[in-house]
């Protein structure tokens, strides 16, 4: 039976290619040594012509031993991962700002952010270009984390890729930055690293004087110390917050049924109490995947509320629910971004052999130093001199804590007080100029006196702006003429709108507040 694929002539095919590529090679091998034999010009060189064989002087003898080893040297010199100079490389910055006199961490036109400085500083150092800071989505730019106007941090990460041509580009960088930012350190990181979506955690921490949490009826002064048993309440009531809940209520922009409504906190538990320049502070630590606009913020605001009773705990759960319930947001500035985690990136990546793991351990003694030089001082300056969270607890009273039926838009209230200031023609009744801002209202049982102690009768409060002087018992119009109001602009990251909308405690206002549902910011 023969083979009905030839498999005969498929030997033969075979054995005619073999003898083929035989005689390619015999040609190949004979054309080489003709070709060597002549490029040997001493076998052609003849006295007659110059063309003898001339003898190598002493130093040119040693010429050709000496160019292998400097060739050796310069490869040696080639940091790991380091490639060609010119060349921009994908890093993660390690950050550390204090946020006082920021509007947050987002470059934002028209506004001093932390964005802003950084870029500048890399754009002197040439170490990105033109058009890279005038596009920062070209160098793939992002943050980790977005921090809010005031809110400080003290390991932030931003992601880009920028060049590595500097001995010392750290410090190149930070003296062209002011003294409250500072860049710690940067790491090699994989060419589709992103700060923020392999982030896979981030730790907040909320520095507040212990009064905040004294019960209504207590006569509070400087010397105010918390108990043991008001610390164990505040840590029974942070604990109710851990777990997966719908945070549709402690942030804004947001619907019920949004899934990134949906948010799982991993920890958040109050501290021992330390005393600092006379007043008893308190640092409450909260973990979690990830945080929306005004989170963390809204959730210490209701536990105090909760605390100091001027509500129960069954606030917090009407606000896991679909209503809408007024909950209050404490002040920013004690807020600060203190850890983000990177464990899967690490776990994956790290301990390849040719990435770097994003730990920063190494850094601790400096990332400290800058925490007790520039976060804490502002903190605690700005609560003993200015008492802000004693305003803010002045107007704890205005808020119900209970299901809105109606939210009126403030893009609405702006102009309902514009049309009410038209008709008045800018005046007040007694025909004097409103600037007051309604946030620095104060309750009308407290005040801070000169020194430091609280007392109990009328209240009068000085705005930051000095403008106006607001008495216990009255409620002042606020002047729409007084804020500053700029419309939606396209944020930087894809589907997100930021706008600017006037804080309640700054007359330079511009808050920047992120409608994006999926948004993973912080105020």
């Amino acid at each position: 039976m023969q083979c009905t694929h030839g498999c005969e002539g498929l030997q033969e095919k075979q054995i005619r290619m073999l003898r083929r590529l035989s005689a390619s090679l015999a040609r190949i091998i004979k054309k080489t040594a003709n070709m060597a034999e002549a490029l040997d010009l001493s076998k052609h060189a003849s006295p007659e012509l110059g063309m003898e064989k001339r003898p190598l002087e002493k130093d040119e003898k040693d010429a050709p031993d000496e160019q292998p080893a400097q060739k050796k040297v310069k490869q040696e010199q080639v940091a790991p991962m380091q490639g060609r100079a010119d060349r921009k490389r994908k890093v993660a910055i390690l950050l550390a700002y204090c946020g006082k006199g920021y509007y947050g961490i987002q470059r934002n036109k028209g506004f001093d952010t932390i964005e802003e400085e950084l870029l500048k500083a890399l754009l002197k150092n040439e170490l990105i270009p033109q058009e890279h800071f005038d596009c920062p989505q070209k160098m793939s730019f992002q943050r980790a984390a977005r921090t809010d106007k005031g809110v400080s941090a003290v390991g932030n990460v931003v992601s880009l890729k920028m060049l590595l041509n500097q001995d010392t580009l750290v410090d190149n960088i930070n003296a062209s930055l002011p003294p409250q930012i500072r860049v710690i350190a940067y790491r090699r990181a994989t060419k589709a690293f992103n700060s923020k979506n392999q982030c896979g955690g981030r730790t907040y921490a909320y520095m507040t004087p212990t009064y905040a949490f004294a019960p209504l009826k207590k006569f509070i002064t400087a010397e105010y110390r918390i108990t043991e048993d008001i610390i164990t309440e505040v840590n029974r009531i942070l604990a109710m917050y851990k777990g997966t809940h719908n945070f549709h209520n402690f942030t804004s922009g947001i619907k019920p049924d949004d899934p990134s409504a949906k948010r799982y906190i991993i920890s958040f538990e109050c501290g021992q109490p330390f005393v600092t320049d006379g007043t008893e502070f308190v640092v409450l630590r909260v973990k979690g995947q990830s945080f929306m606009l005004h989170h963390i913020r809204k959730m210490i605001g209701l536990m105090i509320a909760i605390v100091k009773g001027y509500c129960g705990e069954e606030v917090m759960e009407k606000a896991w629910q679909p209503d809408k319930v007024d909950v209050p947001k404490a002040p920013g500035v004690g807020l600060m971004l203190e850890q983000l985690h990177y464990d899967g990136y690490n776990k994956r990546f790290g301990k390849d052999g040719m990435h770097e793991a994003l730990d920063w351990s190494e850094y601790e003694d400096v990332l400290e130093n800058f925490k007790k030089e520039h976060i804490l001082s502002h903190i605690v300056k700005s609560e003993i001199e200015e008492s802000v969270m004693l305003k803010w607890l002045g107007t704890m009273h205005f808020h119900k804590f209970d299901i809105k039926e109606e939210e009126v838009p403030r893009w609405k209230m702006f102009k309902i007080y514009g049309d009410l200031s038209k008709e008045k023609g800018g005046k007040k009744q007694d025909g004097t100029d409103d600037s007051s801002d309604s946030a620095d209202l104060t309750d009308s049982g407290t005040t801070l006196n000169k020194d430091n102690t609280v007392a109990a009768g009328d209240a009068t409060v000085v705005t930051e702006d000095k403008s106006e002087m607001i008495m216990s018992g009255e409620t002042k119009t606020q002047d729409p003429k007084s804020e500053e109001t700029t419309s939606d602009a396209k944020g930087e990251e894809s589907g997100v709108k930021s706008g600017t909308v006037t804080d309640s405690n700054s007359k330079n206002c511009g808050e920047k507040v992120d409608t994006s549902p999926g948004s993973v910011v912080q105020s």
